[in-house]
């Protein structure tokens, strides 16, 4: 049952007899008057949280019809080229080339990854040899998020692979140093052959590059100290490092570029894109709606696809992921079938953002499960530090 809701924030009360149809498609700035309305909304939702530097984008029809710039980067104002770390969406673009390589015959979803890439720390644990492409994009592969976080800070399965949910970076990490053994060519290599530049995109970056700070949206510490690409407090990732699962610096109008691609499944099929999206991995207590809150209207399904959150509300799915790192909370997704989308990239220490991540879902499209998702962690995290992926 959908159950009176009130909407409060940025000067707005609106108090409504149901909520939102889920039929309705997200708010959108469609005139001049408009626009300066929503950009003054935004802008009082950013400064009120302190927001460093953001970029907010709306998607219809798959194109961006919106955008927001917020803040600065490296002393100037923050602009379409300034590009931000987007923690865990990474993970969307190892996926989206990984696809593209299937499409291409380079690989099978299914095939054994230990004939590329075994890792010695798991060398003498037969499982590994059950770990494949299908089961590492549904986190399904049985290994931590990160092995840093296990005592020891090696490598080991928690669970059989294929037997059960866990969120892991490790996992795309594991994946990708399979495939760059089969092809002889490295993931950042791989990415800009294979969707970077098929969609225009230049100015991405994988690798850590400390001295590349231009326009570059640096993470920043509560005291207000900045760090260098690759760094955050007490730790520096080396020059020429990747990770398939965070670290990505690019532009809003790049990675809305990736999402209008996304969802009209260029580069590998309508096929392949069904199997992207067909809901296998239950999250438990991850899922983006929590069906037990009082303002929720429960999906019909929600989970992993092959790399992408999929929640299906019936008459459409969002697709998409999100993001968290210390200075990083990020969210992207679509609807399908209509492709319209948002766009959030926010610079400011993670907890501290939850709550205008929030407000700003919440005012660009009202009806999005991501409104459940960021209520339920604004709450938890004004008792506790808060875990994003």
């Amino acid at each position: 049952m959908i159950r009176p809701i009130l909407i409060a924030g940025f000067g707005l009360a609106i108090l409504s007899a149901c909520a939102p149809s889920i039929d309705q498609r997200p708010v959108y700035a469609t005139s001049q008057a408009g626009d300066a309305l929503l950009r003054r909304q935004i802008a009082a939702v950013l400064t009120e949280h302190g927001v460093h530097t953001a970029a907010i984008g709306v998607l219809r029809d798959g194109k961006l019809v919106f955008e927001h710039y917020h803040g600065d980067a490296g002393g100037a104002p923050a602009n379409a080229e300034t590009r931000f770390d987007v923690a865990s969406i990474t993970k969307t673009v190892a996926a989206e080339t990984l696809l593209r390589m299937v499409a291409d015959g380079k690989i099978d979803l299914d095939e054994p990854l230990y004939r590329y890439w075994i890792d010695p720390d798991i060398a003498g644990d037969a499982r590994h040899r059950l770990l494949t492409p299908r089961l590492i994009l549904t986190h399904r592969s049985g290994f931590p998020n990160w092995r840093f976080l296990r005592p020891g800070g090696k490598l080991a399965f928690e669970r059989d692979p294929g037997s059960g949910y866990g969120y892991s970076g490790e996992g795309f990490n594991y994946l990708w140093r399979a495939i760059e053994r089969k092809q002889g060519a490295s993931f950042p290599a791989l990415a800009d052959r294979y969707l970077f530049k098929p969609l225009g995109i230049r100015n991405a970056r994988l690798t850590v590059d400390h001295a590349d700070q231009q326009n570059v949206a640096l993470g920043i510490d509560e005291k207000g100290k900045r760090y260098d690409p690759g760094c955050r407090p007490g730790f520096c990732w080396k020059d020429g490092e990747w990770s398939a699962a965070g670290g990505m610096l690019i532009t809003l109008r790049d990675y809305a570029r990736i999402l209008s691609a996304v969802g009209d499944h260029t580069g590998y099929g309508t096929q392949l894109a069904l199997e992207r999206d067909r809901i296998v991995t239950d999250r438990g207590d991850e899922s983006v709606v929590d069906c037990s809150l009082s303002l929720t209207t429960c999906p019909e399904a929600e989970g992993y696809g092959l790399g992408f959150v999929v929640v299906d509300q019936g008459k459409r799915r969002a697709i998409g992921h999100e993001g968290g790192d210390w200075s990083q909370l990020t969210l992207a997704y679509m609807h399908l079938p209509s492709r319209d989308g948002i766009v959030i990239f926010l610079n400011v220490p993670m907890v501290r953002g939850v709550t205008p991540m929030r407000d700003l879902v919440r005012l660009l499209d009202p009806t999005s499960p991501y409104v459940s998702r960021f209520e339920k962690w604004a709450s938890e995290a004004r008792g506790r530090p808060t875990i994003i992926h």
